[in-house]
Formats: structure tokens, sequence, C-alpha cells
């Protein structure tokens, strides 16, 4: 075989070789970009998986904070509205009570008393049916106010005593008479001005 015989065969092998290298190395650049991209959108197929899911929570617990929410102010409303009849109600019996008490401070009738402990009793009776919706404050100062009508029914029967209506007392001096008036009067005194900031403090819980 002639040398330029071998130099073709040789040419003709490398150009071979050649030419699969290049479609090897073409071949392996397709197949890799192909699967790159393919990884790439499974990636993001699961990332938009993943964040429609927690969108998804976050709106079912959006809806049902806001549910939560919407029955939280129907209850609010209902327990506002039964406060301010309850309120009402009891700011009625509170007057009624002092305008029983004042006319037994005004005038002292010994008749007067049995009906002023049973309006007390009363009064008593409606605070204690209303404690569910009445404030802590608020019941607190109520007991305060149910002390001194209480205080004031005590006083006006020890004066009964004092200026004679009960003969066991006939000797009492009028000093002592004295005395249980001035007492009578600080407790009215007391019970006006707690009866005042009671009703300021209702004007205040009702407004909201």
């Amino acid at each position: 075989m002639e040398l330029i015989e071998y130099v073709k065969l040789a040419t003709a092998f490398i150009v071979s070789i050649g030419g699969a290298s290049v479609v090897v190395i073409g071949l392996a650049k397709w197949f890799g970009d192909f699967l790159s991209k393919r990884l790439l959108d499974s990636y993001n197929n699961k990332h938009e998986q993943e964040l429609e899911g927690i969108k998804n929570k976050y709106a079912k617990e959006l809806e049902e904070t806001k549910s939560t929410i919407e029955k939280a102010k129907m209850q609010y409303a209902r327990y506002s509205e039964k406060q301010f009849e309850s309120y009402n109600s009891l700011w009625k019996i509170l007057l009624y009570t002092k305008q029983q008490a004042d006319m037994l401070w005004e005038k002292l009738e010994p008749s007067q008393i049995p009906a002023f402990s049973e309006q007390i009793r009363l009064t008593k009776d409606a605070i204690n049916d209303n404690l569910l919706l009445i404030e802590e404050e608020h019941y607190v100062k109520l007991l305060m106010l149910i002390e001194k009508f209480e205080q004031l029914q005590f006083g006006k029967v020890k004066l009964v005593d004092v200026r004679g209506y009960s003969s066991e007392n006939e000797r009492i001096s009028l000093e002592e008479t004295r005395i249980t008036i001035n007492q009578n009067k600080t407790t009215k005194d007391n019970y006006d001005k707690l009866i005042l900031d009671i009703g300021k403090s209702f004007r205040t819980q009702l407004k909201g």
C-alpha cells in the first residue's frame, strides 16, 4: 500500500472519530439541557404546589378567624344589649330606693321603716339577679350603697328608740338623739355621693 493511501485512511479515521465526538458532545449537551429543564420544571411545580398549599391554608385560617370575630361581635352585641337593659332597670330601682330613703330621712315615720327594709331586700335581689351582667367595680359600689341604706335603716330604728317610741329607751339623753341624727345625716351624704358616682359609672359603661 502506498504512503498516500495510509495517509488517506488515517485522515478518514480521524475525521470519522472526530465527527462521532461532535455528535456525542452534541447529544450530551442536548440531554443535559433537557434534564436540567425537566428538573427545573419539576422544582417549580413542586414550589408552586407548596405555595398554593400554604395560600389555601392561610385562606382557610383567615376565614375561620373572620367567622370567629363575627361570632364574637354578635355575642358582644347581645351582651351589650342585655347589659344596657339591666343597667337601666337597676338604675330605676336604685332611684326609687333612694327616694324611699330620702322620705325616711326627711320625716321619721316608724310605719315606713318595714317598707323601706323590704325595698332594700328587693334592691339586693335585683342586683344579684343581674350579677352576670354587672361589671365588678359596679357590683362593689352597689354593695356599698346597700350597706349605706341599711345603715340609715338602723339609724332610724335607733332614733325611734331614742325619741321614746320604745319604752325601753325613755331615759336616753338628748345628746344621744343629736348624735344619732348626725350619724344618719352622714349616712345620707354618703349614699347621695355614692349613687351619683354609680350613675356616672353606669353612663360611661353604657356609652362603651
